[in-house]
């Protein structure tokens, strides 16, 4: 498929970001139009709500920060790199229907640190093995540091990065795509609080499971939770990877009843819960979105009340006389 003009994604960026979040993001999407209306490494799928980013594995043996970063940038603590710009990424987002959240951030009024928000995102790597297709989640070429135990199963948001003050998009300047420790300037982040501080880090590549390093990936990021019915052919989002490696074999029969009893039990209500889970998201995220803005104005009050204390102190701290100094012996 064609990608869409960038003037018609900066059009939808008006058209499809709910109420609650127009005001949140007109103050973190990119301005600047891609060079000749195109997003050079990003592929957009408007009707299968797919972005595609092209990348390149590395190989850091040291803790991670961050799991896509651009080329040049923070590699030596990225599990992947990529040459595409994240606002070109941000704009591809909002191209197929999603309103960047909000990056983590500190409050003054409150005094705690706020944990990101924004639309859930699923990542899944592309890429070829031997000349066949492999389709693996994103976090399975993550592990703990300490268990070397695979992350388990998550999900991303779309915090969106932010505008500067000189104007420039902050996620093309850090060259921060995605997270997975919280900064304030980058693109895609966990949704809950994790410190970026060195001993606290937790994650480093598996290199069991990655390719060799340079070999050429894709990052697939599509809504988490899309329908998967909705996808070309009906492909699943993540194709299983091919290859015995051990001779245990699984119990084939028992797998069959527990699918059949999930396909009794949970399938029939499948309109059901994909209904509740958005009224779910929709419901908390203009709460989170009321809430930021509450925020905000407490903040400002705070700012005043800490401005006014200050110049209080200043017109009320006793200021001793200048003192001449003491002459010094046999001075007259």
């Amino acid at each position: 498929m064609r990608t869409p003009l960038a003037s018609i994604g900066l059009v939808l960026a008006t058209l499809v970001l709910p109420a609650c979040a127009r005001a949140q993001a007109a103050t973190t999407t990119p301005t600047t139009a891609p060079s000749g209306n195109k997003l050079p490494h990003v592929r957009v799928d408007v009707k299968s709500r797919q972005v595609r980013v092209d990348c390149e594995a590395l190989a850091v043996d040291a803790p991670l920060e961050f799991f896509c970063v651009t080329n040049g940038t923070s590699e030596h603590e990225s599990v992947i790199r990529s040459p595409a710009k994240p606002s070109h990424v941000h704009l591809a987002l909002v191209m197929i229907g999603l309103a960047p959240g909000s990056p983590v951030h500190y409050s003054e009024a409150t005094k705690q640190w706020l944990p990101p928000h924004g639309p859930p995102l699923q990542i899944t790597m592309e890429y070829e093995r031997d000349g066949k297709p492999m389709s693996v989640p994103a976090y399975r070429w993550m592990r703990d540091i300490k268990s070397k135990r695979p992350m388990v199963a998550m999900t991303w948001i779309f915090a969106g990065s932010r505008v500067m003050d000189d104007g420039n998009y902050a996620a093309d300047v850090t060259g921060y795509v995605v997270s997975v420790v919280n900064f304030d300037l980058t693109l895609i982040d966990i949704p809950r609080l994790a410190s970026n501080a060195n001993e606290s880090l937790q994650w480093e590549r598996n290199a069991d499971v990655m390719p060799p390093a340079g070999t050429k990936v894709t990052m697939l990021i599509e809504p988490a939770g899309a329908d998967d019915a909705a996808k070309p052919d009906g492909a699943p989002s993540t194709a299983p990877t091919t290859g015995s490696l051990t001779d245990v074999a699984a119990d084939e029969p028992m797998i069959a009843r527990l699918r059949q009893r999930w396909d009794k039990a949970v399938a029939p209500h499948g309109a059901a819960l994909r209904d509740a889970a958005q009224t779910h998201y929709e419901v908390i995220n203009l709460l989170r979105g009321e809430q930021l803005r509450i925020i905000n104005e407490a903040d400002k009050v705070q700012r005043l009340i800490d401005e006014l204390e200050k110049n209080y102190q200043d017109l009320t701290t006793p200021r001793p006389e200048p003192v001449d100094a003491a002459p010094m012996p046999g001075e007259p």
